[in-house]
């Protein structure tokens, strides 16, 4: 008999990387940021006022006044168009053979919608939305000796106004949503 083991659904149960599509506001992201190497990272932090009263002070509330939802992934392609909205800024051009990546002196941050979609081993989906995100605006790729090389993507989520068929979000739902469906 096992002891101090808890209830569980191995169904549930994931692990491994998932696809980074990228694209306009307002309608499902669809283009691939291509190959991905090691571990994606979703972290979402509220930063939170307390308030105390008494004496001695004790917290009787806390309220969030902060909220910040970051994807962090790194490529392992040389795509220059994804570098340009790693960095919310730059010029691409492609003109056979070259591909151009320019950069410098752009005031404004381009965003993106962002859709992060993971299938888990029993065939059900993860499917991350991001509805209006812009890149980090910091960049160090690693020219790896004996590996490939990496560039590491890092998009923080802004307020978005609409979802990804267009339909205006609710008050409380305007950063992500995430979704799981499962497998039949």
């Amino acid at each position: 008999m096992a002891y101090n083991v808890p209830t569980y659904e191995h169904k549930k149960f994931s692990f491994g990387p998932g696809i980074l599509y990228m694209g306009a506001q307002g309608a499902t992201p669809e283009i691939e940021i291509g190959a991905v190497k090691g571990n994606a990272s979703f972290a979402v932090t509220r930063e939170r006022l307390e308030i105390f009263a008494g004496s001695p002070q004790t917290k009787i509330k806390q309220y969030a006044i902060k909220e910040e939802a970051i994807l962090k992934i790194t490529g392992i392609e040389w795509d220059l168009d994804n570098l340009s909205y790693a960095l919310g800024a730059g010029v691409t051009g492609h003109s056979a053979p070259d591909e151009t990546f320019e950069f410098g002196g752009d005031m404004d941050v381009s965003n993106r919608a962002l859709r992060f979609v993971h299938i888990q081993p029993d065939g059900s989906t993860i499917d991350l939305h991001i509805f209006k995100a812009e890149g980090s605006g910091a960049m160090e790729i690693a020219f790896n000796e004996t590996d490939t090389h990496e560039f590491p993507f890092e998009f923080h989520a802004l307020e978005g106004s609409t979802d990804f068929e267009g339909v205006v979000l609710a008050a409380k739902k305007k950063l992500f949503k995430i979704t799981r469906t499962v497998a039949a």
